[in-house]
């Protein structure tokens, strides 16, 4: 990483963990459209998953460094390996040293990663020999200016979960019956916390349970709780009856991994919305392009089983936080198997006007500032669904990739805040970190309304397609337009709200109600793409170049 100081090299008797993830029988098909029934786990595992030859052949050569299996599964494609450093070194052909950085220390290779002769085309993947930090939290740390407040103050300085329910016209509902995931790379989950927030909202609390994917703690007070429990919030504020299940990992890459394959093989939880409020900029060396690409790959099995994801395209509008001067998407919300969701300002919670664009300050959380997240993706090419949108990338010489958001709500943590309660204190907040949630809540409610205990799943596709008489996007149909702003902070510039889709707020802000109706009209009016095909089966959306 860019500012590191060799430490040494790292302790060769010391005992890491490695996740490998393995071909598939055959390759998932990418998908352009819904699919018309979605796959069951079961069914996803016994056609795209590994074979158990190919899980034993690993277990074999391994054990020949002295590298044992700690755990394997055919769904996941994965094996968790268990060794000494020499061990992993020489396995893989690197050499593993220890690093300083000011984002913290970590464990980092050297030298191009080799795969052993006879599993060249049996591993896909090689996670957690460097540990170093990739996730970054969305949500800004309260400000030391007196923002904390007692629960019980008269003079509260946020909105509570049902004003933005009215405010975006949610249809009605609880979310009895459905369950909500939530992934989260730092910090803990802690009940009192919620108790609170729920009797200051005048709510009952939801059921949270709570999953450590690889040992992290889920009880943290490392800073990050603050995300955690704002996230849970959002979603317990606006469906109380529903379940959620939250997801800890390290905030690795390995970790991402895996936090994303214990949520698609939930089967005793089986969510049908996860929410993810984590990412970093994609195009620069924070991601490697083996773990962008198996992260895509388990976001595709997620539109196969019907679950929808939503994940914040970020808070730090067009630069994504970097310093390069060139605009960056922020991944994962660039994969074109999430909803991605920027964040706006409500200027009037009456509903009257439209919201505009979230920019607080210079737009930069590094100058107590904030903005909405929003690109043209240098990684993966832009989709069909996406072809009639005329947005080009600031970036000279740029690719016409995916765009993003796809949609946006409130983000604003000052003009229009959030309440927040976490360490027993009530605060005001927001960011896209908060909008994803908002809109995992929605689609939660609309789920509940579907006949037959039907999901939304790959919703992303569908906002772009044609639907009813008047032949709108069904985005358009079920979005309120924002038409005011800009997210410029990168040197090349930003880009601008204008009507119909724009890069800093996709389609507008929800009108839940008329999405509710734009969707149930477009599942009985179109042919999505049948599971298990693709309408392109040829196609790549990742980049080859």
């Amino acid at each position: 990483m860019s500012g590191a100081t060799v430490l040494g090299q790292a302790n060769q008797h010391g005992i890491i963990e490695v996740t490998l993830k393995l071909r598939r029988k055959q390759a998932l098909p990418e998908l352009e459209a819904r699919p018309t029934n979605p796959l069951t786990r079961d069914e996803l595992a016994a056609r795209y998953g590994a074979s158990q030859d190919d899980i034993d052949k690993v277990t074999k050569v391994m054990s020949g460094f002295g590298i044992k299996t700690v755990s394997s599964s055919v769904s996941a494609r994965a094996v968790r390996l268990s060794g000494p450093v020499s061990a992993m070194e020489s396995a893989f052909n690197v050499k593993l040293f220890n690093y300083a950085h000011a984002g913290g220390n970590y464990r980092g290779r050297v030298g191009y990663l080799f795969i052993p002769d006879e599993l060249k085309d049996v591993v896909q993947g090689v996670f957690g020999l460097d540990d170093r930090r990739t996730v970054r939290r969305r949500r800004q740390p309260v400000r030391d200016t007196g923002a904390r407040q007692a629960l019980s103050s008269s003079t509260p300085r946020w909105y509570l979960p049902w004003q933005f329910g009215e405010h975006y016209h949610f249809p009605s509902g609880e979310g009895a019956g459905q369950t909500v995931g939530i992934l989260e790379f730092g910090g803990g989950y802690f009940p009192s916390d919620l108790s609170k927030f729920c009797a200051k909202a005048e709510l009952s609390a939801p059921h949270v349970t709570v999953v450590s994917t690889d040992g992290t703690s889920t009880e943290s007070r490392d800073g990050a709780e603050g995300e955690v429990m704002l996230d849970v919030e959002v979603v317990a504020g606006l469906c109380p009856s529903v379940s959620i299940v939250v997801y800890f990992a390290a905030w690795t890459e390995q970790g991402m991994i895996g936090a994303l394959d214990a949520a698609m093989q939930d089967k005793d939880n089986n969510p049908g919305v996860l929410s993810i409020s984590w990412g970093a900029p994609e195009g620069t060396n924070i991601w490697s392009d083996q773990a962008m690409s198996q992260i895509n790959e388990t976001l595709k099995e997620a539109a196969y089983l019907g679950v929808t994801v939503c994940v914040a395209a970020g808070d730090d509008g067009s630069s994504d936080g970097l310093d390069d001067g060139h605009a960056h998407a922020d991944f994962p919300a660039s994969s074109p198997y999430v909803l991605a969701v920027g964040g706006t300002t409500i200027v009037d919670l009456n509903g009257t006007k439209a919201d505009v664009v979230w920019m607080e300050g210079d737009g930069l959380r590094a100058d107590s500032g904030g903005s909405t997240g929003g690109a043209v993706s240098d990684v993966f090419q832009r989709p069909d669904w996406q072809s009639s949108i005329t947005v080009q990338s600031v970036n000279p010489g740029a690719m016409t990739g995916r765009c993003i958001p796809d949609v946006a709500a409130n983000a604003d943590w000052v003009a229009s805040p959030y309440l927040l309660v976490v360490d027993g204190h009530a605060e005001p907040n927001g960011g896209t970190s908060a909008a994803s949630p908002l809109w995992a809540a929605l689609i939660t409610l609309i789920n509940g309304q579907l006949d037959g205990g039907k999901r939304v799943g790959y919703l992303t596709p569908m906002l772009y397609q044609s639907s009813g008489a008047a032949g709108q996007a069904v985005g358009a149909i079920g979005c309120t337009d924002v038409t005011s702003g800009n997210n410029n902070t990168a040197s090349v510039g930003g880009y601008s709200a204008g009507p119909g889709y724009d890069a800093v707020s996709g389609w507008g802000t929800p009108d839940g109600q008329a999405m509710l109706a734009a969707i149930k009209t477009a599942l009985s009016t179109t042919t999505p793409a049948p599971s298990g095909a693709s309408s392109v089966p040829s196609a790549s959306h990742m980049a080859t170049s």
